[in-house]
């Protein structure tokens, strides 16, 4: 069942009457009591070009006139928009009446903040029905008929592919080429050890060990991991505050190994991305647990079967250095803490977002 069909068996269960009104992609549904009438609509705007903003307050204006020609007072109307494309859709925004926006490409719902208290009990509803997964949003159904307008298209992130595409080369280089000496050589010259960092004053290692790796599969398991959850902290947090959990998640990984290793007296060598790829995973961690467990496209559940994998990866496998693990990912939640805010308004219209039920103070 799709989103907008859950919405009209609630209305229908709160005694609202459904009105067939012969306009494509809205519905109508009005109670009337002692305390006025209440008009919702629910508009389709997929792709926010089904009708123009014209169109619309011209249906708008219809349906009020209508209704108080037939003796209805104090009416009140809310519209229901449902897309996915919020940009487009804030466009159907008129100041004399209230709108709900549902982006259904994120699964969340937008309020303004000049909408008036009339139509809030409904709030808790509708979320309920949009973060349920027993309801679809039928956006593959509508992408026919509106093409690739439909879904936002996602290309993949700058930052995060530099990054994968960075530590591809360098283990080609490293691993296949002489031009940083002998594989073995290439490995010692970059990793991380804490002697080293400590008493020659080598502090670079922290950095190049982030982007060395001891063989193909230890590259594979970390670009695999950094591919699908970087790319979506790069779209939830943007590239400047990527970069420097990124950068920040694996410096503070290293710390914390240098540490450990220096209070157990321990001469080794470490190298691999994961310190700031459990960053990653931890800063997409919190940033689903303030967007209520679901953002564009990876879940809660998700991220938790990541890390429960490579940290399974870790205790299995003796050579892993899970404390640089464990402080990568302690550091990528702080820094995301730190760093990112849910948004709270569209900057240029000056709106307030509410996702889960709640306002964002």
């Amino acid at each position: 069942m799709r989103i907008e069909d859950a919405i009209a068996i609630q209305l229908l269960a709160m005694d609202y009457k459904r009105l067939e009104i012969n306009i494509n992609a809205v519905d109508m549904f009005y109670l009337s009591d002692y305390m006025g009438t209440q008009i919702i609509l629910t508009l389709r705007l997929i792709s926010g070009t089904e009708i123009s903003p014209e169109e619309y307050r011209m249906i708008i204006d219809n349906i009020k006139n209508r209704f108080q020609q037939s003796g209805f007072s104090d009416i009140r109307l809310l519209g229901l928009i449902l897309t996915g494309r919020p940009d487009r859709a804030r466009r159907f925004y008129l100041e004399q009446d209230d709108h709900f926006i549902i982006d259904l490409t994120n699964r969340r719902l937008i309020i303004y903040e000049d909408e008036s208290p009339y139509f809030t009990k409904l709030i808790p509803l509708i979320e309920d029905i949009i973060h349920s997964d027993v309801y679809t949003t039928g956006l593959d159904q509508y992408s026919k008929a509106y093409g690739s307008q439909t879904h936002r298209i996602q290309w993949v992130s700058l930052i995060n592919t530099i990054f994968i595409v960075a530590n591809i080369i360098i283990y080609l280089l490293a691993h296949h080429t002489s031009l940083f000496g002998e594989e073995g050589y290439a490995l010692q010259r970059g990793a991380l050890s804490w002697y080293l960092v400590k008493e020659q004053k080598q502090y670079y290692r922290i950095l190049t060990s982030m982007f060395l790796h001891l063989d193909f599969e230890h590259l594979i398991n970390n670009m695999v991991v950094l591919f699908f959850v970087g790319d979506n902290l790069e779209r939830a947090a943007g590239k400047i505050k990527y970069l420097i959990i990124y950068f920040g998640s694996g410096i503070i990984a290293g710390i914390s190994s240098i540490g450990y290793n220096m209070i157990k007296d321990r001469l080794v060598l470490s190298v691999g991305a994961s310190g700031a790829i459990f960053g990653i995973v931890g800063a997409m961690g919190y940033i689903l647990l303030v967007n209520k467990g679901r953002l564009e496209d990876i879940s809660s559940r998700q991220i938790i079967l990541f890390t429960i994998f490579s940290l399974y990866g870790g205790i299995a496998n003796a050579s892993i250095d899970n404390v640089a693990h464990i402080g990568g990912f302690i550091g990528g939640v702080i820094l995301a803490i730190i760093l990112y805010r849910k948004p709270k308004a569209l900057k240029e219209e000056k709106a307030k977002m509410y996702q889960g039920g709640q306002e964002e103070s």
